[in-house]
């Protein structure tokens, strides 16, 4: 089970990396402790915009359990330009194929969740930063 974890914004890679469960920052943020991001968001991106694209970590994931990705402009994009319902609907079949997984999010937590991601991806337009997450599940 993921301990912590959360999406963030930054100018690049360099900033990435040094983030962490034990490092303070300054970057937008939004928490997403208690799931698994690296299988969330290929996900998203495939029930937002029909493909997905692969991971590129930039702190691969070590016996540490820890790791930092970018998370893809496709999907950065897609959940900016995403209305209401799109983004209920999307945390809605999320949820349920969670809960069949084995795993568990509430449709509500599943909700505020993208609808709070969606908000941090139309900042990171606006400011032409880059999306990130970083967790860790030892």
């Amino acid at each position: 089970m993921v301990l912590v974890g959360e999406f963030f914004l930054a100018e690049g890679d360099e900033s990435a990396v040094r983030v962490g469960p034990r490092k303070s920052h300054d970057f937008p943020a939004v928490p997403c402790d208690g799931i698994y991001p690296d299988d969330a968001v290929p996900r998203w991106e495939a029930l937002l915009t029909g493909a997905e694209s692969p991971l590129r970590h930039v702190v691969p994931m070590a016996n540490d359990g820890f790791t930092v990705f970018a998370v893809s402009q496709t999907l950065s994009t897609a959940l900016a330009n995403a209305g209401t319902d799109q983004l209920r609907a999307t945390a809605l079949t999320w949820a349920e194929i969670v809960s069949e997984m084995g795993d568990e999010i509430g449709s509500d937590d599943a909700v505020d969740l993208l609808e709070r991601l969606s908000a941090l991806a139309m900042r990171r337009a606006e400011r032409g930063l880059s999306l990130y997450c970083w967790y860790f599940a030892p």
